[in-house]
């Protein structure tokens, strides 16, 4: 799997998006629960020691930031730190499109005889608690 990055404009949140095409790196889901230095990027090959980086990620009550060791974005025209910042609805409606993808993936994996090796309840639990806790900074 990979995540994209689209940076749209430099006033407004960054928007993330998947392509289903190698393994889901863990770290990502970590992120979204504990702020830290993160694996977060790598190259097309999916091996973070072939062109991988980091990404230092934050926490604030509605928003969450990366801070990658470079900019993601291969094409020279699109200019950008990297520096990004998403709401965490935009979070949970990506994780949300997210679990679709592997129910369908699994679905498909199953019919023909393979064996689906992604934690998609331990997903579905990280949006629970991501939901929980935004309904508590809601309410305070």
């Amino acid at each position: 799997m990979k995540i994209f990055l689209k940076k749209t404009d430099e006033n407004r949140l960054d928007v993330l998006s998947v392509d289903m095409k190698c393994l889901l790196k863990t770290s990502f889901f970590k992120s979204l629960i504990c702020p830290g230095k993160y694996l977060m990027f790598t190259c097309t090959c999916g091996i973070f020691g072939c062109g991988g980086y980091y990404g230092e990620v934050s926490h604030e009550d509605d928003r969450l930031f990366w801070l990658t060791e470079q900019s993601p974005f291969k094409e020279q025209f699109v200019k950008t730190s990297n520096k990004f910042a998403f709401s965490w609805n935009q979070i949970v409606d990506f994780l949300e499109e997210l679990i679709h993808k592997f129910d369908d993936l699994k679905s498909i994996m199953i019919t023909h005889g393979l064996n689906f090796q992604y934690d998609v309840e331990r997903y579905r639990g990280i949006i629970k608690e991501i939901k929980e806790r935004a309904n508590q900074n809601n309410n305070n």
